[in-house]
C-alpha cells in the first residue's frame, strides 16, 4: 500500500503566500555597513554591482524576519522599563537613525541610541539588537560578540565611527528560552578605519576584488555554499546584466550612478533595466576577450569553446 502524503495545511500556505505578496522587492542600492562582517571582498563587490539576482525569500523566512523586527521593539521597551533613555528615531527626521558615507554609497541604520545604562549611567550608547538560536546564543555568552559574531561587532564599530558615539550596547535575545545577553562594546578607531578603507576599495573598484576562496568545496569555504554569487564566482555563469555590471557605469556623488555612454545620471529603475548599449565588465564574462569589432562589439571565447559577442543582438 502506498504511503499517504504528508498533510498540508492550506491555511498555513495562505499565510505564507500573504507574506510573499506584501514583501518589499526593492533592491538595496548601497553597500550596507551591516554586511562588512562578510569575509569575502568579491561577494560584497558583486552585491554592490548587482551581479546576481536579488535573493527571493519564501513566506516562512519572511515571517521569521518580521519576528526579529517585532522583538527589536520589545527590547526597546525592555530598556525603557529598566530606566534607560532611548531614542529610536532621529528627531530631525522622525525616522530611523541613518548614517551614510563615501558619497552616499555606504550606509547603515541604527536600532537606536540609549543613555542611562546601569553599567554606565552617563555614557551614550549605540543600541544594537539581535535574535539568536539556542546554539548561537550559548556561543555568544561563552565568547562575547567580537569573537562569536564578528559581523555584528564590525557593524557596531562602523555605527560608532560615523555617529561619533564612543560606546555600543549589544542586546541579544535567545529565541528558544527568551533569555537576554547584554554586552558593552568600546569604539576601536583603528579597526573602524580599516573597515572604511575596505568599503572604499569595494565601492571604487571597477572590477571584481579577489575572492576569499578559490576552491568552494574546501572546508574553509563553507560560506561559499550558500552565497548567492556562487554561480558567477565559481561556476562559470554570466553576471546579471544591469547598469552596475556595465563598463559604462560608475558610482557618482550623493549615492548616484553615472553612465559615460549616455553622459547621464541613472535612477535605480534605470540601473535595474539596463539598456541596449550594455557592455559587461570583462571579468563578469566567463571567458577570454579575443577581439573588439568597431566601437560596439566585444568578442569573447567562452570556457566551453563557443564565441560570445557582447553587444550583438541585445
Amino acid at each position: 500500500m502506498a504511503e499517504l502524503p504528508e498533510p498540508v495545511s492550506h491555511t498555513v500556505a495562505a499565510i505564507h503566500a500573504a507574506y510573499e505578496a506584501k514583501a518589499d522587492r526593492f533592491e538595496r542600492g548601497y553597500l550596507g555597513m551591516s554586511t562588512m562582517g562578510d569575509e569575502c571582498d568579491r561577494a560584497l563587490w558583486y552585491s554592490f554591482r548587482w551581479a546576481s539576482a536579488p535573493e527571493q525569500f519564501d513566506g516562512r523566512k519572511l515571517r521569521l524576519f518580521e519576528t526579529g523586527h517585532r522583538e527589536e521593539a520589545r527590547m526597546l521597551d525592555d530598556l525603557r522599563a529598566a530606566g534607560v533613555q532611548v531614542e529610536e528615531t532621529d528627531p530631525s527626521t522622525g525616522k530611523q537613525w541613518s548614517l551614510e558615507a563615501l558619497d552616499g554609497h555606504f550606509r547603515g541604520h541604527l536600532d537606536g541610541l540609549g543613555t542611562g545604562l546601569p553599567e554606565a549611567p552617563k555614557a551614550e550608547h549605540v543600541l544594537e539588537f539581535k535574535t539568536h538560536s539556542e546554539k548561537s546564543f550559548k556561543d555568544l555568552q561563552k565568547k562575547g560578540v567580537k569573537d562569536a559574531k564578528p559581523g555584528h561587532y564590525a557593524q557596531m564599530q562602523l555605527y560608532m565611527h560615523f555617529s561619533g558615539v564612543g560606546r555600543a550596547f549589544y542586546l541579544a535575545h535567545n529565541k528558544n528560552t527568551d533569555d537576554l545577553h547584554g554586552e558593552r562594546i568600546a569604539y576601536d578607531p583603528v579597526y573602524s578605519m580599516a573597515l572604511v578603507a575596505r568599503a572604499e576599495r569595494i565601492i571604487q573598484s571597477p572590477r571584481p576584488l579577489p575572492k576569499a576562496h578559490d576552491d568552494p568545496t574546501s572546508k574553509a569555504a563553507f560560506a561559499c555554499g550558500w552565497c548567492r554569487h556562487k554561480p558567477a564566482c565559481h561556476e562559470g555563469h554570466f553576471a546579471r546584466a544591469t547598469c552596475r555590471s556595465c563598463l559604462h557605469a560608475t558610482p557618482a556623488a550623493e549615492g548616484k550612478w553615472h553612465c559615460a555612454r549616455w553622459d547621464k545620471l541613472l535612477s535605480q529603475k534605470d540601473q535595474a533595466a539596463g539598456c541596449p548599449a550594455h557592455r559587461f565588465i570583462p571579468d563578469l564574462v566567463p571567458g577570454t576577450q579575443e577581439d573588439v569589432i568597431g566601437d560596439d562589439i566585444v568578442v569573447y571565447r567562452l570556457a566551453g569553446g563557443s564565441e560570445f559577442r557582447d553587444g550583438e543582438g541585445r
